[in-house]
């Protein structure tokens, strides 16, 4: 049941109405209910395993809370959460992988045949969700013991397809205590719902582009690649945040206010500054439970340049299954790695910093790249896509890719700063490459 959809619409409609006009702990309960239900209109089969892993997961955090079995409880909830991340999402890639490197080795041909595993609806959402509150409670804080409070923690059906990536300590004190209805909720649904439905609309009418680009790059010029590249970068902005102020919405109608997502990040002068504007919930889950753990900064700068690394590598390969997202997640960790090495170490020494209009065009143009491996179906195809970009030939080949797209996506950045016009009057003094 897609967001952007007269089908969802309804359902939205009739859950907010049962929901105002019954008690409101029934109310917790027909929301668990709706959420199963949203859920089985993906794929009926996953829902039992769906509930079994709330289950395990309300157990494990009972346990976390222990004396002495807080270590025990994570590494139960690392190794069933992940685990079943790692069969359903890359068992397939992997097999392939070892198959295909196996005929190489041996001088056979490669016979393998995909599995064709389908992926349960928000897999990736909720094994980071319930790794999280494992951990903050072997971390000192509260358990939910309550199971249909964490059952609605963890199914609540706005989050499910595109997040936010939740937090209990968020959610878990508006199930306890539930707002009381106001028109209010209303007033705040509407503009995120109406907004969200709109950038999906724009970023679907950015796909054919995308498509054209990166289907057969080579017979494309080098303005026309630059246009595809820019176009995708705003097809998954516009749909993944449109989504998201979806989700915001559909939320506020039932009075629950869920964390924001994205600040609109290519408005960003720092590779640093982008990662705290696009998928902030995902972007703070790295930092809190792979970054500091891994020793985050604490251990010299050599050590905090690996952590950031690691960290991204291993964000990529959560983001899907191919050697192309380990290398965006290694790009990325690279950025944030320069980005530090700047801040700490060349700034202090008086380097004056980029004006604000480089400093941001360098780091629209570093995400770019990024996004060229995130979409291109290959490694192959990523480096030759990003080596026509900038390599110019056969400028005017368009074929097919309209111009005008540019002009647009153009329009959509500068409008992103609110109050633009005086930022035009502060493009000469130095920026920070460091924000």
């Amino acid at each position: 049941m897609n967001f952007a959809t007269l089908q969802y619409a309804v359902f939205l409609l009739l859950v907010v109405v049962t929901y105002w006009a019954i008690p409101r702990r029934a109310g917790r309960y027909l929301l668990i209910g709706a959420s199963l239900f949203f859920y089985a209109s993906w794929n009926v089969l996953y829902v039992p395993g769906f509930v079994v892993l709330i289950l395990a997961n309300w157990t494990l955090g009972l346990l976390a809370a222990r004396p002495g079995r807080a270590r025990l409880a994570v590494a139960l909830a690392v190794l069933l959460d992940l685990g079943l991340l790692a069969v359903v999402k890359y068992l397939d890639w992997t097999l392939g992988g070892t198959s295909g490197l196996l005929a190489w080795v041996m001088g056979t041909s490669n016979t393998w045949q995909p599995l064709g595993i389908i992926l349960p609806l928000a897999i990736s959402f909720v094994t980071f969700t319930q790794i999280a509150y494992v951990v903050d409670i072997a971390r000192g804080g509260p358990p939910e013991r309550h199971l249909g409070r964490y059952a609605l923690f963890v199914s609540f059906f706005p989050h499910l397809i595109a997040g936010p990536i939740m937090r209990a300590h968020e959610f878990l004190p508006q199930v306890r205590h539930p707002r009381p209805f106001s028109v209010q909720f209303a007033r705040l649904a509407m503009p995120l719902l109406v907004g969200g439905l709109l950038k999906k609309t724009i970023g679907d009418t950015l796909a054919p582009t995308v498509d054209l680009a990166f289907g057969d790059p080579a017979a494309l010029g080098t303005l026309a690649l630059w246009i595809g590249v820019v176009a995708f970068a705003f097809q998954v902005l516009l749909d993944f945040s449109g989504y998201t102020d979806m989700a915001l919405g559909s939320a506020w109608l039932m009075g629950f206010q869920l964390p924001p997502n994205f600040d609109w990040p290519y408005r960003s002068t720092s590779v640093g500054e982008f990662w705290r504007r696009w998928h902030m919930t995902l972007s703070r889950w790295l930092r809190d439970y792979l970054y500091i753990p891994l020793g985050g900064n604490r251990k010299g700068r050599g050590r905090t340049y690996l952590n950031l690394l690691l960290t991204m590598v291993l964000g990529g390969v959560w983001h899907g299954a191919g050697i192309t997202f380990v290398i965006w997640g290694a790009w990325q960790g690279a950025g944030l790695a320069v980005n530090r090495w700047w801040t700490e170490s060349v700034r202090p020494r008086g380097v004056p910093g980029l004006p604000t209009l480089v400093a941001w065009a360098a780091t629209f143009v570093f995400t770019l790249v990024g996004w060229v491996f995130f979409r291109a179906p290959s490694l192959g195809d990523a480096t030759d896509y990003i080596r026509r970009m900038f390599i110019p030939h056969g400028l005017t080949d368009l074929h097919g890719i309209s111009p005008i797209i540019p002009l647009l996506l153009g329009l959509l950045i500068v409008g992103q700063w609110p109050g633009w016009v005086a930022l035009a009057h502060r493009l000469l003094p130095a920026g920070s490459m460091g924000r």
